[in-house]
């Protein structure tokens, strides 16, 4: 019995080579897989067993062969996979660092814009004795706030025409109203939506100026302009 199975094992060994010059190309792995296979058939079942286990030992070697094969592709798919899943983190970052300063940057734009307005407010504009109209130069300042405003996004232009005691109430008041619709329609023609213009007309309810007393007279024919809004301090503009 046992020169019998010391027989097959050198059988298996010249199997074994012989299998391994016929399939130079086949993995170290299947050739141990067919010498095992044999030496294992031979034990058990003589030359059938041997050919059943060498075909059995072929298959096991090829079957770890493909596992490895298949374990190496999934882990190189997966590199490749996390590399890209990197690379859309890092580009994701990049978008949001960028859309950070770009809100930055329309945010200081924005208030930059708000307080150009409120600088613009501070002027004066006269209204002559029972006049209504805008002298050109008023009207030209009033219309570039009117371009300004016209790019806020709710606000709101508040207007008060004012008159002083001078004559009849009903008729400071009419005088006051046109006072003020005449700087509305320069705001309307500098692209300021009219439902964005508010309108009011005090006439010489706020007149406190002594009828001898010119320049205080002067000063109480004018139209208050407010700007209220997002963002906008509360500020009067008075144009006398």
């Amino acid at each position: 019995m046992r020169k019998q199975l010391l027989v097959f094992a050198i059988a298996a060994a010249t199997a074994t080579t012989g299998w391994t010059a016929e399939r130079e190309r086949a993995s170290k792995r299947e050739a141990i897989g067919v010498g095992s296979g044999a030496v294992i058939g031979a034990a058990a079942g003589g030359p059938v067993g041997f050919v059943l286990g060498a075909a059995f030992g072929g298959w096991l070697g090829d079957r770890f062969e493909q596992e490895r094969a298949q374990r190496i592709e999934a882990e190189e798919q997966y590199s490749v996979l996390r590399a890209e899943a990197d690379e859309l983190e890092s580009l994701l970052a990049r978008n949001e660092r960028e859309l950070g300063r770009t809100a930055a940057q329309l945010e200081a734009e924005r208030m930059q814009h708000a307080r150009t307005l409120e600088q613009a407010l501070d002027l004066q504009i006269y209204f002559r004795t029972e006049q209504s109209e805008l002298d050109p130069k008023a009207a030209d300042r009033l219309a570039r706030i009117g371009e300004l405003i016209r790019e806020m996004d709710g606000v709101v232009v508040m207007l008060e025409g004012h008159a002083d005691s001078r004559g009849d109430a009903a008729y400071n008041e009419a005088l006051s109203a046109a006072r003020a619709e005449s700087v509305r329609q320069v705001f309307i023609d500098a692209g300021v939506p009219a439902e964005r213009i508010a309108v009011t007309a005090e006439g010489e309810n706020h007149a406190v100026a002594e009828p001898h007393d010119v320049d205080a007279l002067a000063l109480e024919r004018r139209v208050a302009i407010s700007i209220v809004g997002p963002d906008v301090s509360p500020r009067v503009a008075s144009g006398h």
